[in-house]
């Protein structure tokens, strides 16, 4: 069944578009109208949801061109036949995907559908009417269920063959009577330092805000090649939504608002996957012991063709899969196999739309509810005042103890394995506390709210464990007065440039680098003690202070600190030196490293950390959230010593919850096109490192009097 399946998906996913006057006629009736204003948001007008697809996928075409029709060539199935053998590696999942969109996509709504057939389309009619634009192998062939397919969640066995194996080489050094490395690692092997980055997110009461409306933020984390993309999408009476769209897809990691509501969302890492482990039958090949009984396992084969100069071959590769998941890794005694919440999971679109249509928090928690979203915290406000956070997840709910990424689970019964996720409405949430916000910052979800804290005790161990970063403690430094603030104040204070991190340190570095009494450390320590612990562009002491951590953290590993965080503290650890001699070694070193590598120890931190791109060269102020910054930015160095931001902070998003009509603000560092001769791609890059942000166009009024450019998808701009 699967074969023919597979067959007929392959078959119609080469089923092109009609090319006659009539027939393309009627399949790109009702085009929508594309509305560019200042900085080149894209503002799409529809008749209906299949208009609106067309617009979204016509015009990321337009600004990110090959990367999107390359994102569905793939999601289709066909880099093989594109590109050749040496590019068919990712057919064989995307066989897997289409194969599960045929089997559901007639269960979606028909405005989801709509909305992917109309996507297709739009990457139809550019390729069709700019042929020029496009590579030579692009082609008018893509359909709605290329863009599902984008969608679909399957579980990669990857992460649980790598700890099956690592489980398996650990039982082995034991064996021998040795004692494994819990990590993996080679015992001479350092582990790297990963800096703390992520995502912000705040939502204020009416109580907490000047004008007595609700007010979100959003500030996204991620590099600067991740595509967010910043579009409003209008079907009048049924949609009417403002936010981020991520290249490639009409459905990826979206947030914004409508005039009603809004949503951020904040990377968070649940762990909705078990790995079994099931004894193999040793008189039945390719078959298992569960419940008692003999169960055979299922290969599943998937052909795809790939391009030669003599003409097209096709290659078969084969997975074995189970009642309870796909096969991991097997033994001549045990077959593993990952059990995941998501997996098959096809509906993260309709689920989207709903949440894009929603009108209240009752509307808004209902689409929730699908869990289609397997991952991501949720920070939310509305019109009518409700603000809201989610630690979202597709968590099993699970019958005995986890296993984690350290070892596999026995499974002898059904008893033994989870069959259900815990719910929606039974994950960490906080809804409407009385002191008038709630916040994310990549954390766990039980401190949303510091006066009204979340009993850990309620949620299984495996749910996230206490944490509270340092950025979580400058956020909470920055909001959890009792002080009102304006939509203006909220842009102002998510820029702080303050380094948390100094502020628990510095103190301690001084007096153990005054105390050796060592005349060369005098310009140091001088120079730190009149810094103000900030990462702002004209600070000095910044650069001097980072290079100081980075090699007195790494040498003293989990000592670095004196005291480490405990819930007991929330906002006042870690804190304090734990070697203050190794960290005065560290200061004489950083000293002469900035003063070599920079030719002063002063140097200012904008002189070094720039925002360079297209045109634009200029300084900006913020740092890693190791160093306890809430403005989170990512540098690579350049050949001539400086360093370029190129992640991190990007996307910024504020609106106010008005009484008719959302006032917002947003910028895109870097803008709107990766397309260096495009208008769109320097053109905030200025504005961002500032700290300044747009005024959002989001009633038609507003885009109408602000449109710079006026055009439909196909035909000649006006």
């Amino acid at each position: 069944m699967r074969t023919a399946l597979l067959a007929l998906a392959i078959a119609f996913a080469a089923v092109t578009v009609a090319t006659t006057p009539a027939a393309l006629a009627a399949q790109t009736g009702g085009l929508p109208t594309i509305r560019r204003t200042e900085h080149g948001v894209a503002h799409i007008l529809a008749d209906d949801f299949r208009g609106i697809g067309i617009g979204l996928g016509y015009a990321q075409v337009e600004d990110y061109g090959e990367r999107v029709i390359l994102g569905l060539l793939r999601s289709k199935g066909w880099m093989g036949r594109t590109f050749g053998r040496d590019s068919l590696n990712s057919d064989f999942g995307a066989a897997r995907d289409m194969i599960r969109v045929r089997e559901t996509y007639h269960t979606l709504d028909a405005a989801t559908r709509d909305v992917y057939e109309g996507f297709a389309e739009g990457v139809n009619i550019y390729i069709r009417s700019n042929s020029m634009k496009v590579p030579e192998w692009a082609e008018p062939v893509f359909h709605a269920h290329d863009v599902a397919a984008l969608d679909i969640q399957y579980v990669s066995t990857n992460a649980a063959r790598n700890m099956v194996l690592r489980q398996l080489s650990a039982d082995s050094v034991r064996a021998r009577g040795g004692s494994p490395d819990p990590l993996g690692r080679p015992a001479d092997e350092e582990p790297d330092v990963q800096p703390e980055d992520g995502s912000n997110a705040w939502a204020f009461a009416p109580s907490r805000t000047k004008s007595g409306r609700a007010i979100l933020l959003r500030n996204p984390h991620l590099n600067w090649n991740a595509g967010y993309w910043e579009a409003h999408v209008t079907v009048p009476g049924k949609l009417d939504f403002y936010g981020d769209f991520r290249i490639g897809s009409a459905f990826a990691v979206i947030g914004g608002f409508n005039k009603d509501l809004g949503w951020a969302t904040t990377n968070n890492a649940p762990d909705n996957e078990e790995v079994y482990a099931l004894g193999a039958d040793a008189a039945r090949a390719d078959h298992y012991l569960f419940d008692g009984v003999s169960v055979p396992l299922t290969r599943e084969d998937y052909t795809v063709d790939f391009s030669t100069p003599g003409g097209m071959e096709s290659e078969t590769r084969s997975i074995w899969i189970t009642n309870l998941g796909p096969v991991a890794y097997r033994t001549p005694e045990t077959i593993y196999v990952v059990r995941a919440g998501n997996d098959g999971e096809y509906r993260a679109g309709q689920q989207f739309l709903r949440m894009m249509r929603a009108t209240s928090l009752a509307d808004w928690k209902a689409a929730m509810a699908m869990q289609a979203r397997s991952t991501s915290n949720i920070t939310y406000a509305d019109r009518a005042g409700n603000i809201f956070n989610v630690w979202n997840a597709t968590t099993p709910n699970l019958p005995l103890p986890s296993g984690g990424d350290t070892v596999a689970v026995s499974a002898k019964t059904s008893a033994d394995v989870w069959n259900a996720i815990w719910p929606f409405e039974a994950l960490p949430q906080t809804q409407n506390p009385k002191s008038g916000y709630v916040h994310n910052e990549n954390s766990a979800p039980y401190y949303a709210n510091l006066r009204a804290v979340l009993d850990t005790a309620k949620y299984p161990p495996y749910f996230e464990r206490p944490s509270f970063s340092l950025r979580s403690q400058h956020a909470i430094s920055l909001i959890e007065s009792n002080k009102k603030h304006s939509l203006e104040d909220v842009v102002r204070i998510k820029h702080s440039y303050r380094m948390l991190l100094a502020d628990r340190v510095k103190g301690d570095l001084l007096r153990a680098a005054r105390a050796v009494r060592v005349d060369s450390l005098g310009p140091a320590i001088a120079l730190l003690a009149e810094w103000d612990n900030t990462a702002a562009p004209d600070s000095r002491g910044a650069m001097l202070f980072e290079a100081w951590w980075t090699r007195y953290s790494r040498q003293a590993g989990d000592s670095a600190f004196a005291e480490l965080w405990t819930p007991a503290k929330i906002t006042t650890t870690p804190r304090g030196l734990g070697n203050p001699a190794m960290a005065v070694e560290a200061l004489g070193w950083a000293a002469a490293e900035t003063q070599r590598t920079y030719g002063a120890i002063d140097v200012q931190w904008g002189d070094v950390h720039r925002v360079r791109r297209g045109q634009v060269d200029v300084p900006v102020g913020g740092c890693s959230g190791v160093l306890g910054c809430f403005r989170v930015l990512n540098f690579g160095r350049e050949p001539d010593g400086k360093r370029i931001a190129n992640g991190g902070d990007g996307w910024v998003l504020a609106v106010e919850f008005g009484k008719d009509v959302p006032r917002a603000y947003s910028v895109l560092a870097y803008g709107q096109s990766p397309d260096s001769t495009s208008a769109y791609h320097d053109d905030q890059a200025a504005m961002f490192a500032k700290g300044e942000l747009k005024p959002v166009r989001f009633t038609q009024a507003d885009v109408l009097a602000h449109a710079q450019r006026e055009y439909v998808p196909g035909r000649p701009q006006r």
